[in-house]
């Protein structure tokens, strides 16, 4: 892992690492037949309380920096407003995967123990996409650590800074004013939202879990699924080649052999040459 700063602090993979991405049949069947990912809208991926990590952190944050509480009041407000669906946010879209390869966990979670992972060429993966990502990075699930990424982006982007009063210290806020004040705000809201997409709470710590966040405009097509009763927005990202695909694992499921004859038939069909194996993890029932 390395960090590569775009003003959000957020570890990332190394060429020649390998990611994992716990899937549908459905799913594979559309990567492989049409070269086309299934990415989902950024604030379906967890419930309204995961939205809010980044916001408990900065508000620690700006409380441990003397941040008056009026300040701290329009800054939740604001990053509040994001969350709900006004915010820049609102476009971005998010593919997930995981750096465990065999994690009863993410069987369970992701495919009900009745699908599939793909062991992803990280770089290769990266490269297909790369004309398309806003960022991608380690979902971070330590809270010391969230508060120390939005402090370090905070003082990068307002320090020393004209469009912010060229203040010396984050301390420094509680005497801005009018223009300067209000652009504060809202880039430090537009801040906690983007880390909001990287911040879980350390419960979720086992998932281990990579984003690839992608932006959209008004001209990109929103297609719409079923999942637990609850319609859930995403788009079709087309790749190139699905060369950064390096091995398929079927999950622990009671019909593993008729899974594995039926996903070596899709790919003999279209001639896509991946090594298929079994989960090692004993299905229970």
């Amino acid at each position: 892992m390395h960090y590569d700063k775009d003003m959000l602090y957020i570890a990332q993979m190394e060429e020649g690492e390998k990611i994992y991405h716990y899937t549908t049949i459905d799913a594979l069947i559309s990567i492989v037949s049409r070269k086309e990912l299934w990415v989902t809208k950024w604030d379906y991926l967890n419930d309204m309380d995961e939205l809010k990590v980044a916001l408990d952190a900065c508000v620690v944050v700006l409380r441990e920096e003397n941040i008056k509480s009026e300040v701290i009041q329009d800054v939740e407000k604001s990053i509040n407003e994001g969350i709900r669906g006004n915010g820049l946010t609102n476009s971005y879209y998010i593919c997930s995967f995981s750096c465990d390869e065999d994690s009863q966990l993410l069987w369970s979670n992701y495919s009900k123990y009745d699908g599939i992972n793909l062991e992803i060429d990280f770089a290769k993966f990266r490269e297909n996409l790369n004309h398309s990502i806003m960022w991608d990075g380690l979902v971070n699930y330590d809270f010391e650590s969230q508060k120390e990424c939005l402090r370090k982006t905070f003082y990068d982007e307002f320090i020393d800074v004209d469009d912010f009063g060229n203040i010396k210290s984050l301390k420094e806020i509680n005497k801005l004013q009018g223009r300067e004040y209000e652009m504060l705000i809202s880039h430090m809201s537009i801040i906690c939202e983007l880390y909001s997409m990287f911040f879980k709470r350390s419960c979720f710590k086992g998932e281990n879990e990579y984003r690839f966040v992608f932006a959209v405009d008004n001209k990109q097509e929103i297609s719409f699924r079923n999942k637990s009763s609850i319609v859930i927005p995403y788009i079709k990202k087309k790749v190139e080649s699905i060369d950064f695909i390096t091995r398929i694992t079927i999950g622990p499921t009671n019909q593993i052999d008729i899974a594995t004859k039926g996903i070596r038939e899709l790919l003999y069909y279209y001639q896509r040459d991946v090594e298929v194996v079994k989960s090692e993890i004993p299905l229970r029932f």
